[in-house]
């Protein structure tokens, strides 16, 4: 099966999934909440300069949005064409300890 974005709900009006080339997110209202990650994306990984899956959660400015993979956590931004995973530069946790920090933190 595809790897593909879900179309969500949210009070009654269609959460659509963002587009940009190859790569895609899922709408913001997929989480109810901050600390969730429910938002799915596939991603430009910023090194590697593959597709990657990502976990995303609520923005926190304008320009990025915390994101984890299975083995990174870092944030999710757009360069010109496409999406693109930027790691955090120091990866001192799990990415489930790094989902579990930032919910605790909005609690």
């Amino acid at each position: 099966m595809k790897y593909a974005p879900r179309i969500g709900n949210f009070y009654g009006m269609k959460v659509m999934p963002h587009h940009m080339g190859e790569t895609w997110i899922e709408g913001e209202e997929m989480n109810q909440d901050y600390g969730q990650f429910k938002r799915r994306g596939l991603v430009r990984h910023s090194k590697t300069k593959e597709l990657v899956k990502v976990s995303c959660d609520v923005p926190d400015t304008y320009f990025f949005i915390p994101a984890t993979t299975s083995k990174e956590h870092g944030y999710v931004t757009s360069n010109e064409n496409e999406f693109e995973f930027r790691p955090h530069t120091k990866q001192d946790e799990t990415p489930k300890e790094f989902r579990k920090s930032i919910k605790k933190a909005y609690k």
